[in-house]
């Protein structure tokens, strides 16, 4: 994913008009202005991002928590979290079918932009939306590329766009939320910064005469105390305070929450109970949608 897309905004916007047969001539000057303008900014955000891949169980867990954080009405409060780099580019395991997505988040003070992606067997596509978040107030915008569509006579819709890229959106901007809080937690999750191309595609390209650009990925996992919120997510919740008194041992779930500075905090998975803790082994597994 992480190559398509640099190699593709690379060549943005030339590479739409190969594989939808438009001369450039065709165009209105102020569409195909904003096209190169997009594309020029897309490789400059690309260029300082922070690329993250999220492995399976780590991906299982944000996404558990980033769906009760909506649940709970935090967005509002995803403005006031840092994030630990202005852009970062998120992606998740390739499922077996169905499409692939990933995000490209920026934040800009208390502004966050989320930018949808997907790929396929088919190929890549990119976002046909920017989702602008401050607060709780979200304002869509059509990016040159879904202009670009309509000029040339696609049929597409702001609300089909809207369907395919919204609720990724949110789900996406969530877990980055999510992460850049937990990175603050000692053991919730651990990351390794490994280059972006493997050394065999690193050599291939130096005997071919091409250079790679020189980029890091960072592999996010669970940590310890991460584990122990998948765990404890497989729990049932005693019903009474008479049956949790008398559960043995065993971890609860850590949680989000509103902190009094109004952004969010977490707090992390405990062992609750009575008795020593018997440690049980489970296999966890993530469907996805």
């Amino acid at each position: 994913m992480l190559s398509d897309l640099l190699d593709f905004y690379q060549k943005y916007p030339d590479i739409l008009f190969f594989l939808k047969g438009i001369k450039r001539t065709s165009l209105e000057p102020n569409l195909l202005e904003a096209l190169e303008f997009h594309g020029q900014r897309q490789r400059e955000i690309f260029e300082f991002a922070q690329f993250y891949e999220i492995d399976e169980r780590a991906h299982a867990m944000l996404h558990n928590l980033s769906a009760q954080m909506q649940k709970d009405g935090l967005e509002s409060m995803f403005s006031h979290v840092r994030l630990p780099f202005p852009a970062m580019l998120l992606t998740i395991p390739k499922p077996e079918l169905g499409e692939w997505p990933a995000a490209l988040i920026t934040q800009d003070d208390d502004t966050l932009y989320t930018q949808i992606y997907l790929a396929n067997r088919n190929g890549l596509f990119p976002n046909l939306l920017i989702f602008k978040s401050q607060g709780a107030s979200v304002d869509i915008l059509h990016s040159p590329t879904f202009e670009l569509a309509r000029a040339n006579g696609d049929e597409i819709t702001e609300e089909a766009a809207i369907k395919q890229e919204k609720d990724l959106c949110f789900s996406f901007l969530a877990m980055a939320i999510g992460m850049s809080v937990l990175f603050e937690h000692k053991a919730m999750l651990e990351k390794e910064e490994v280059s972006a191309y493997p050394r065999a595609e690193r050599r291939r390209a130096q005997r071919a005469g091409r250079s790679l650009p020189n980029k890091s990925v960072i592999k996010v996992r669970l940590g310890e105390l991460g584990a122990r919120q998948i765990e404890a997510s497989q729990n049932p919740p005693a019903h009474s305070e008479e049956e949790t008194s008398k559960r043995r041992a065993h971890w609860v779930q850590g949680h989000f929450m509103r902190n009094r500075a109004g952004g969010i905090s977490w707090r992390n998975p405990h062992i609750r109970g009575a008795g020593p803790l018997i440690e049980q082994e489970r296999q966890v597994s993530f469907d996805e949608e």
